[in-house]
């Protein structure tokens, strides 16, 4: 596994150093960090677990912003005998950097503390008669760094990974914690050179609201299945939405939605599955792609396409479930605070949520697509999200 991930780590902080420099801002150069930890886990299922050593974890990513991060994540551990391989991205917040703004270049006074949210696969080996299982997991976590040297810092780990109710064979909420003590190699000696162009000011600034619905699809295998059901398995998708822009690049948003949907079609009596009513609750990540292709002033329309994850549940059977979501978000500046949106997303759910599985089986296979028409009010300034024009300032 470590020799997979590696390359791949290496990878990410050569690009985001060359995408940095070409692209003047979209993330900070010299900001590549990687770290190595190991210690001991606990899984816990079905009410009953215990510590466990070893865990290994290896990790590298880079500064999106001042107090933001992204990295690639893996993790290997040995529990009861069995191997647990994790691997996730998740972002990293610096809680100083938001609040405080001060520190000592020696001691990092006061100490940063970076929680930790991530998204990603748990995979167990199938050993004998058994067969490997995968699933997708969210972690929560926090990291505390100590400064040994200009381009090094001591840390201590710890990540919480929730797994959805039901995998492994358990009968309710199953739980992986990690503990770790490593090093961490930073590419710039100062642990806050991150400053990109027109960062956002100010832990008031650049906050947004939204509302919007659209359609949503009920697919099972959307490319691939022959009977998908037509326009019987439509429903319906309000959403409200809270995010920051962290920069004219980054933006950082929590939405909650989902409405109505269906089981999969019926293709004996031909017809649509049992209507349900579903939540999803999600975090996402959004680049502006339209700050990348016009550097000028006064860009009205924006491209802003987006990864994200959070918990999925039926309201007729409330069980934590995991989806991932990926999307486009169309944004057009209409004023100093509005903005309508048009955005399409695809939601990746299990197939326990959709209530069946697609022609393949696979626990990717089902889906909600949907396109929601929204409002957006804009807090603040807003000089992240749009720069006014020579000719309107001079105004």
């Amino acid at each position: 596994m470590c020799k997979r991930i590696l390359p791949l780590i290496l990878a990410l902080g050569i690009a985001c150093t060359t995408v940095a420099q070409e692209n003047d801002g979209i993330v900070y150069p010299n900001t590549f960090f990687a770290s190595f930890s190991v210690g001991g886990n606990s899984y816990t299922k079905n009410h009953e677990g215990g510590f466990a050593v070893p865990s290994v974890s290896l990790s590298g990513g880079v500064w999106l912003a001042m107090p933001l991060a992204v990295q690639l994540n893996a993790d290997a551990m040995l529990n009861d005998g069995n191997a647990l391989v994790a691997v996730d991205a998740n972002f990293k917040w610096d809680l100083n950097a938001t609040f405080f703004h001060v520190y000592n270049r020696r001691f990092l006074y006061p100490v940063p503390f970076y929680p930790i949210l991530g998204l990603g696969t748990l995979f167990v080996p199938g050993a004998g008669e058994d067969q490997s299982k995968n699933a997708f997991q969210l972690s929560l976590g926090l990291q505390a760094p100590f400064r040994v040297a200009d381009h090094w810092d001591a840390m201590l780990q710890y990540k919480c990974i929730f797994l959805p109710q039901g995998f492994d064979g358990s009968q309710g909420d199953n739980y992986l914690h990690t503990f770790g003590i490593g090093l961490l190699w930073r590419q710039s000696y100062d642990p806050y050179h991150r400053r990109i162009e027109r960062y956002t000011r100010g832990i008031a600034e650049d906050w947004f609201l939204g509302l919007g619905v659209g359609p949503n699809y009920s697919a099972f295998e959307l490319f691939t299945n022959p009977d998908l059901g037509g326009f019987e398995m439509f429903g319906w998708a309000p959403e409200v939405m809270v995010g920051r822009n962290f920069s004219n690049f980054w933006s950082v948003r929590f939405v909650l939605g989902g409405l109505t949907a269906h089981e999969a079609y019926d293709t004996v009596e031909q017809r649509p599955g049992n209507g349900y009513r579903y939540g999803y609750l999600h975090a996402d990540v959004l680049l502006n792609v339209s700050n990348l292709i016009w550097r000028g002033r006064g860009v009205r329309f924006n491209m802003l396409p987006y990864l994200g994850a959070g918990p999925v549940w039926r309201f007729d059977d409330p069980t934590f479930k995991i989806a991932a979501n990926a999307g486009l978000q169309l944004r057009y500046y209409l004023s100093r605070h509005s903005d309508i949106y048009l955005d399409a997303r695809y939601v990746m759910v299990e197939p326990s949520v959709g209530g069946g599985e697609g022609p393949s089986g696979k626990f990717y296979g089902v889906g909600l697509p949907s396109l929601t028409l929204g409002y957006i009010y804009n807090f603040g300034h807003n000089t992240t999200r749009y720069r006014i024009p020579l000719d309107e300032v001079r105004r």
